[in-house]
């Protein structure tokens, strides 16, 4: 699933500087695409408009947001992971045909899971009827959104990728172009037609990358039993990212927008800020890391597949682990960078966007948690490649639990320490996952040869392939550059 991050990587090998940037561009919105969006639109209004006029009307609109985007990450976020796998396991099966069909089934049923939020939003929520349906087809569309996300890595288009978040922006931006001031309803009709060009554009990409209607409709349900362990550790992850803010949207200095939906909208826009301090390293990771990872695990399971001798095999193993500890080095003194650099001007960050200086303890806990998150979630896809599920899932349970239990601790010690809970989670997660992490690499070989043997862990056995490779691409770069020869 990392070819984007093949081609990403020949655009950044160029002799130029733009194509560094570029790239860089690029891999940002492959891997933060919908948050970006919504963090865009959230804030656009509040700078084209009056704030005093019109902020009732600004603040209803992103607290709605907040509860689409959270309610559909979190039902998407069990069936986005098993789609990844699923497609992962069809292009090893040299069964393209049938990704664009399970695609489709994916689309329909993540519209399943969210209708019965979408319906009770409709019937309860005291908002004008305008608004509440508006407000249930942007759920609709972002579920849409967080669908194809998976689907973008696997995707060569990624400057078409790129113009795809930038048309939705930009038809959001031109609709309110000429207004002194915006009702929700209008807020949110602009939002929903944006994001619908936004998906347009990524669906014809993925339907065209992978034309051909083969295979069940619902081939990513039938995924869900044998992937169970990915289904409950995207739950889990989806429930530990808003767990926090769910907790401080009950503080006694949050407010309630008209409706009655409470939020926290300084806690919320200092957690959005922090998230973003983690996108550039977590691009440089997608580009460099991710693609030299896979090609050290291309050999290592290449050796295992060639009947390598053991001194071979721990060659091979011995190189997976010094490329992790390379390129994390690259990625971590990145976002070291950046995290100091965001902590040394709190203040001129915070006056920026009109935000008070009590909050400035708030932000740096955020940031600093926000880094260690980053580490515990990018090893965690590193765990994917040794298909180390049960790892995955501790991680992500010890991360629900401890957001949960440390965020509410903060409440019960008052506005100075908010923060805190999210950052005590973040450094009690990576060191979980380091240390998970550490014991996967000693135990490589055996997790090869036992744990990942279907003649070992499966009663069935699976029907033979016709063929069996593992290529890291299987298309040439916008240079022109040859796929990469396992």
């Amino acid at each position: 699933m990392a070819g984007i991050g093949f081609a990403l990587r020949d655009l950044m090998r160029q002799d130029s500087l733009w194509a560094i940037l570029e790239s860089q561009l690029h891999g940002v919105v492959a891997v933060a695409g919908p948050w970006f969006f919504t963090i865009v639109t959230m804030a656009l209004p509040g700078l084209m408009f009056e704030e005093a006029a019109h902020e009732a009307a600004t603040t209803g609109f992103v607290t709605l947001l907040l509860y689409v985007f959270s309610t559909s990450l979190v039902l998407t976020g069990p069936l986005t992971i098993t789609l990844t796998r699923h497609v992962s396991d069809e292009l090893f099966a040299l069964r393209r045909n049938a990704i664009a069909t399970s695609f489709v089934g994916a689309l329909i049923v993540g519209f399943l899971l969210v209708a019965p939020v979408a319906v009770t939003g409709v019937v309860v929520v005291d908002l004008p009827l305008e608004v509440r349906l508006h407000a249930a087809v942007a759920l609709g569309l972002v579920t849409v959104n967080w669908i194809a996300a998976p689907m973008l890595s696997t995707l060569q288009e990624f400057r078409l990728l790129t113009l795809s978040y930038a048309l939705g922006t930009g038809l959001f931006w031109w609709l309110l172009r000429d207004r002194t001031g915006a009702s929700e309803a209008e807020l949110l009709l602009a939002f929903n037609a944006g994001m619908a060009v936004t998906n347009a554009v990524i669906c014809g990409l993925v339907l065209q990358e992978f034309s051909g209607g083969e295979g069940p409709l619902f081939g990513v349900l039938a995924a869900v039993p044998r992937y169970w362990q990915l289904a409950l550790g995207g739950l889990l992850y989806g429930l530990g990212i808003w767990v926090d803010k769910w907790l401080m949207w009950t503080a006694p200095e949050h407010s309630v927008s008209v409706g009655g939906l409470a939020s926290h909208p300084t806690y919320d826009t200092v957690v959005f800020l922090a998230y973003v301090s983690t996108v550039p390293a977590l691009a440089l990771f997608i580009i460099k890391a991710e693609t030299q990872l896979h090609e050290r695990c291309a050999r290592f399971y290449g050796a295992i597949q060639g009947h390598a001798p053991l001194k071979r095999l721990e060659k091979t193993r011995a190189a997976v682990v010094a490329s992790f500890f390379t390129t994390g080095r690259d990625v971590a003194l990145l976002q070291g960078c950046l995290t100091l650099a965001v902590l040394a001007v709190p203040t001129l960050i915070l006056d920026g966007l009109g935000m008070p200086h009590a909050s400035v303890f708030m932000f740096r806990f955020c940031v600093i948690g926000a880094a260690f998150h980053l580490g515990a979630l990018l090893i965690t896809v590193v765990l994917y490649y040794f298909d180390s599920r049960r790892t995955v899932l501790i991680i992500n349970g010890v991360f629900l639990v401890s957001n949960f239990v440390f965020t509410a601790l903060s409440l019960k010690l008052g506005m100075r320490w908010y923060g805190l809970g999210y950052f005590l989670a973040g450094v009690v997660t990576f060191g979980t996952a380091y240390a998970l992490l550490s014991r996967t690499f000693d135990k490589l070989l055996f997790l090869a040869f036992v744990r990942q043997n279907p003649a070992v862990v499966e009663t069935t056995p699976r029907p033979a392939l016709a063929a069996m490779h593992f290529d890291a691409k299987t298309a040439t770069g916008p240079g022109g550059a040859a796929p990469y020869e396992g």
